[in-house]
Order: structure tokens, then sequence, then C-alpha cells
């Protein structure tokens, strides 16, 4: 269901000011009941879910201490999101190579 942002103008300032990884909570008789947050979260919730919902079995201990393992599927976006870190990080951009 979707509802347009001005059907609920009385936080339309709250809703623009979320960060990318902040969640805005509706309270209602004094408990939290809603929660709204950006896509791109959700998405990424979804993701996860979707990971641990179909693991396949296979899976691969961190070595810490804290005995971590993790599906296979986790693994590997734990792996490709620090490749992309380091790549975003150490590659030299094009325009600044002699």
């Amino acid at each position: 269901m979707n509802i347009d942002i001005e059907k609920i103008s009385e936080i339309k300032d709250e809703l623009h000011d979320l960060k990318d990884n902040d969640v805005l909570f509706i309270d209602e008789e004094g408990k939290t009941k809603y929660a709204v947050m950006n896509v791109e979260m959700f998405d990424n919730i979804e993701d996860v879910l979707m990971m641990l919902n179909s693991s396949t079995g296979a899976s691969v201990r961190i070595a810490s201490p804290d005995d971590i393992d993790l599906s296979y599927e986790e693994y590997e976006r734990i792996k490709r999101q620090i490749l992309e870190a380091v790549e975003k990080t150490f590659m030299p951009k094009p325009e600044k190579l002699n």
C-alpha cells in the first residue's frame, strides 16, 4: 500500500530529514506501532532475511574470539561489500593517473 506524502504532511519534515540508516518510529497509545525507513534500507533488510531463510546449510566459520558462523550467501555478501569498500578507498581515480 502506498500513501502520498501530502497525506502525511505533519511528519513530512521528519521524513525528509531521514538519513540512510535512520528509522522513524510512530507511536500509538504509548507504544511503538510503525516504523518508516528509506526504501534502500528496507531492500537491504529484505535481502538479509531472504539469505537467512534460504540457507543451503553450507557455512563459513570466521576465525575470531566470537566463533562466528555465516551461511555461504552471508559470507559472499560481506566479502563483496569489503571488496567494494577497499576498491572505493584505495583504487586511484583514472583522471589522477599520469
